[in-house]
């Protein structure tokens, strides 16, 4: 038997699930849901959080044996579909699917996951990132490495979270990108769940929040290993206490390189990308 993990995470990409799953407006139907979801001023910003935050960090992996599964609809209209192929395609890690729209949520994420699995390993690793988050270039590589020196304490429930809780909000607006460091806890993009292969529950049976409360949980603050995507069209509110704050750590001139070294983000390239999508609003 293999002796490693199996590293799959899920994307979902202006999917119309049911309605009732996220923050949708009260009493919204599917056919609101998809117009406001494919409405074409916030595909453009999707695409541009795609190209230049999404798919660079997964591009430069250090370690390069991992899925993503990017869950779109089957009614993704076009130009935009052929675009998304074209951005995601010098990542062959990144795995397409296109599902029936009004789908439950949390049902189609499942079904996704599971199908990736493997038998023949230890643990399948999953996580997650929204279509605005990143994860350290080394991301894949120390999840790898992390599982061999903690496997007597996964063995003992078929369970673990590993959460890197390091990282950063990437809040855009009408000022433009801003960039804050954060040490937190349990935030998806720097989650990660082992689990028995042959388990019918998956990462989406669990609140990421409430995660610890069931499972095992190891942090590994020493990382800035995630990029949390922060702006108006969030379905989740970010909110950040003072004691999480680690400002004085990075200074201003020092981000573009930090940004490039730790997840190949090109910071000033999103920034003008995000300014001529604010010019034509």
């Amino acid at each position: 038997m293999n002796v490693g993990v199996k590293l799959v995470g899920l994307c979902r990409w202006s999917y119309p699930a049911e309605p009732g799953a996220f923050a949708e407006a009260e009493g919204e139907t599917l056919e609101s849901l998809r117009r406001r979801l494919y409405a074409p001023e916030r595909l453009a910003k999707r695409l541009l959080f795609l190209r230049e935050i999404v798919v660079p960090c997964l591009k430069a992996q250090s370690d390069p044996d991992f899925t993503l599964v990017m869950l779109m609809g089957d009614q993704l209209p076009e130009p935009v579909r052929a675009k998304v192929l074209q951005i995601i395609a010098p990542v062959p890690q990144i795995k397409p699917v296109f599902r029936e729209e009004g789908l439950p949520h949390q049902e189609v994420c499942r079904q996704l996951m599971l199908a990736e699995r493997d038998d023949t390993v230890r643990a399948a690793a999953e996580f997650r990132l929204d279509d605005d988050d990143a994860v350290g270039v080394d991301f894949i590589e120390r999840v790898r490495d992390f599982f061999p020196k903690v496997r007597g304490i996964y063995r003992n429930g078929g369970k673990l979270v590993l959460d890197f809780n390091r990282g950063f909000i990437l809040s855009v607006d009408e000022d433009g990108v801003q960039l804050r460091q954060v040490i937190t806890r349990n935030w998806t993009p720097g989650q990660v769940l082992f689990i028995r292969p042959l388990s019918d529950k998956c990462l989406f049976d669990f609140a990421h929040a409430q995660m610890w409360r069931r499972i095992p949980t190891m942090s590994f603050p020493r990382a800035q290993m995630f990029l949390r995507g922060a702006h108006a069209e969030n379905d989740s509110q970010i909110g950040v206490r003072k004691f999480n704050e680690e400002m004085l750590r990075v200074s201003a001139a020092e981000l573009p390189d930090l940004m490039q070294t730790r997840f190949n983000l090109d910071l000033e390239r999103l920034r003008d990308g995000w300014a001529a999508l604010c010019d034509l609003d």
